[in-house]
């Protein structure tokens, strides 16, 4: 295996690559990628869990401990001579309470917590909007804040955020700290980052606490979920933990909070599409016609969408599908664990770190289309990468504005579309993140004109160490708008 000291992220085969003390293998390029993916199921994720968790979250070292002791692997069966007691085998139990909530049984009614709540909360801004302009200094924060309030509410019931005023604050002061924590910068070096670490974590104990101390079984309503709780995935996970080594009542919170914190990528998310679309006006009218068919009244003159139709709509995806290619910046980790992994005619030894950018694969021009005369660099926001027009067999490069109906596409891009990773541990979130994200692209073009201002247009990426490489990127500045409701015939 070739060892590089310098552009290894550009090479078409794997390469290790030696940095001081560490030692990793970088993959790139689709068919590479769909390999490692392949191959996933042979390796074991539970280092790098180990070291968020204990770095970014807080786990105290009790728990973390569990994770060193875990070698009965992520299948349903233990791997063979593995001695850990079925109670204690975190990786797997996690793993699988994450899917039964956001793959399984969980998903609807989080769902329609969700959509209720986005939606009622949407219109309440509209009615508090007059036709005549209101300014903002950020956009990313007034829609960020109307979907974290949201999801929020979806996840965990109305408790946290009512004994804990200042959360919603708080937990993004943790987001844009991610990196600080993951250096391991000592806290005196950066009191106000572990401050706020702190208030997020103590404000998850208050809210688990007042569940604990008022939940009942008569609170629990038909879909398993209960207003003290929220989702029941937060109930069941306490009595799962509780049931293992080293797990109490703090370190619960550590592990849940990490499992709140993950909503931040599809908030971000809505929120750069809501920018891209409201700083292009041929967009922003293609969304709106396409969108405008999908419109349901309700008998109160409210908005609704049907998330099912807004599936299908292929602009609407295609800036879903465009926001996470430009905007996702992340590490995608695997190791294989007990045996090693192929990938194509290159083997990666048992034990050894293999590392893909989402950034590399997404930024690739060979990969992506970029215009008939090249006129989409990979850099800038192109809904035409996604979009499939009848006439053509391929991908093309066609600008919406045409008049044949596109189809929304990735099939040909698999390997280089990669915002959730791929594999048996692919994000189980991707469900519910695309839903989101759609929903709220959909409410805002259809009751708002929003107008960016100034330097906003042009606002780009954070991409220093704060704020690159945890996921979804920031913008390096705030976008400063200006927002008002749409008359009633044009909604």
């Amino acid at each position: 295996m070739l060892t590089c000291r310098s552009n290894f992220f550009q090479t078409a085969h794997p390469v290790l690559v030696k940095i001081l003390t560490q030692e990793f293998y970088v993959v790139r390029g689709a068919e590479n990628v769909k390999a490692l993916f392949k191959g996933s199921w042979a390796c074991t994720s539970i280092p790098f869990v180990k070291f968020a968790l204990g770095y970014a979250f807080g786990l105290p070292a009790e728990a973390l401990s569990l994770y060193d002791k875990d070698d009965s692997g992520g299948g349903h069966v233990p791997y063979p001579g593995s001695t850990v007691e079925a109670r204690n085998r975190i990786d797997y139990r996690v793993h699988q309470s994450l899917n039964r909530f956001l793959e399984g049984k969980g998903l609807l009614p989080f769902w329609s917590r969700f959509e209720g709540n986005i939606t009622q909360r949407l219109h309440r801004l509209y009615d508090r909007l007059g036709s005549d302009w209101d300014y903002h200094d950020d956009l990313m924060k007034v829609v960020g804040d109307e979907a974290t309030v949201s999801i929020l509410n979806a996840l965990c019931g109305p408790y946290l955020l009512s004994l804990n005023p200042n959360f919603l604050q708080d937990y993004w002061d943790f987001d844009r700290n991610l990196q600080t924590y993951l250096q391991g910068v000592p806290w005196f070096l950066a009191p106000k980052a572990y401050t706020a670490r702190k208030r997020v974590l103590n404000a998850v104990k208050i809210w688990q606490q007042h569940a604990r101390d008022h939940f009942n079984d008569s609170a629990v309503v038909a879909d398993g979920d209960d207003p003290f709780w929220g989702s029941s995935f937060f109930r069941e996970r306490q009595e799962m933990f509780l049931e293992m080594d080293g797990f109490d009542y703090a370190a619960i919170a550590s592990q849940d909070f990490g499992a709140i914190w993950a909503a931040r990528n599809s908030i971000t998310s809505a929120s750069w599409a809501i920018f891209e679309i409201y700083r292009d006006p041929e967009l922003l009218a293609s969304m709106r016609a396409e969108v405008g068919a999908c419109v349901l009244k309700g008998a109160d003159g409210s908005i609704r969408f049907d998330i099912e139709q807004l599936l299908r709509l292929p602009i609407l995806q295609a800036v879903y599908a465009e926001t996470l290619r430009l905007r996702m910046h992340f590490y995608i980790i695997r190791m294989p664990d007990k045996v090693d992994m192929n990938i194509r005619d290159w083997v990666i030894p048992k034990r050894k770190v293999v590392v893909t950018p989402t950034t590399v694969a997404h930024m690739d021009p060979e990969a992506w289309s970029t215009g008939s005369n090249s006129e989409h660099p990979v850099d800038q926001f192109w809904v035409g990468r996604f979009l499939r027009y009848p006439s053509k067999n391929t991908l093309e490069n066609v600008q919406v504005r045409d008049s044949a109906s596109p189809t929304f596409s990735t099939k040909e891009l698999e390997g280089s579309w990669i915002p959730y990773g791929g594999g048996p541990r692919q994000c189980p979130g991707r469900h519910f993140a695309k839903r989101q994200i759609l929903l709220m692209t959909a409410l805002m073009v259809i009751l708002f004109d929003c107008e960016i201002l100034g330097e906003g247009k042009n606002v780009q990426e954070d991409f220093t160490l704060k704020g690159f490489g945890s996921g979804v990127s920031h913008p390096a500045g705030k976008i400063p708008m200006r927002i008002r409701r749409r008359n009633r015939g044009s909604v």
